[in-house]
Order: C-alpha cells, then structure tokens, then sequence
C-alpha cells in the first residue's frame, strides 16, 4: 500500500469521496453535513492523505489547519473501505497525520463526528482525544460528538 497525497482530480478519490458521501446520508440527516469538499483539497490550509493499491484509494484523512483564538488542526474525511477495516488503516493515517500536525506545529487538534460512530469515537479516545464543546462553525447538535486533543501534552 501506498501513502499518497490526495489529488482531487484522481478518479480513485472522487469515488471514495462519493463513498463516504453517501455512507453519511444513510447515517445522518443532510443538513448535519460537515464533509470537506473535494474543491478545498486545493486549499494550502489542508493536508490530505490516502492509502492506495490496485483497489484505489482504500482509506483516507485530512487536517485543515484552523484559527479559532488560536491555531488547531480539525480532523476531516477519515474513512477506511468497508473490505479493508480491521485491520489498523484508520490508526496508521490517523497517527501519519498526528506526526503531521507535530512538525507543522499544530498544538491541538480536534474533530467532529458522529454520534453513531462508535468505532470511530472509540479510536480517537483510543488516541488520547477528549470529548469538549462544539467549536469553530460547528453549533450544538445531539448527531455531533465534539473532541480534541492536546499535542503540547504528549
């Protein structure tokens, strides 16, 4: 497997964003909506990042660099194929884009995700994230789980 950027023109991401797109609208209403564009792949604030093979991309994050106050990181578009899970692809991008916010000098990073993630949510507390308040553009939503993590701590 092959750690690549990702590229919005690349069939491989398009499909998977469409994957992940349509998994969400199973999960929660469309105005709970939050995904990154594959437009603001372009944006020198994202660093976004894939795992591919002959099957394309098969997992997949970003971190956009946000100003709320202060600098963060947010965690967007972690996603694994349902055919590869189990077997610690979500943990290896999440940890290459944790060593990634570390060089860049991010002190904190946060996410939002859903509450009917629970695999996802158990992964980040796995990682060290802490539950907190909404943050950003984000408001108050009982789908939303908001967490962050400290990297001045570790």
């Amino acid at each position: 497997m092959q750690l690549v950027d990702l590229n919005p023109e690349d069939p491989s991401v398009i499909e998977v964003f469409s994957e992940i797109d349509r998994l969400m609208g199973t999960l929660y209403p469309i105005a709970s909506a939050q995904s990154l564009s594959l437009e603001e792949l372009r944006q020198p604030n994202v660093h976004a990042i894939g795992l591919k093979n002959e099957d394309g991309i098969v997992a997949c994050g970003a971190i956009v660099k946000q100003f709320d106050k202060s600098l963060y990181g947010e965690i967007k578009r972690l996603y694994v194929r349902p055919s590869y899970r189990g077997k610690g692809l979500s943990r290896r991008i999440m940890q290459i884009l944790l060593h990634y916010a570390g060089e860049a000098q991010i002190p904190l990073i946060r996410l939002e995700t859903g509450s009917k993630q629970t695999e996802a949510i158990h992964l980040y507390e796995n990682l060290g994230f802490k539950r907190c308040e909404c943050f950003g553009f984000y408001r108050d939503n009982p789908l939303s789980v908001f967490m962050e993590l400290s990297l001045n701590e570790q």
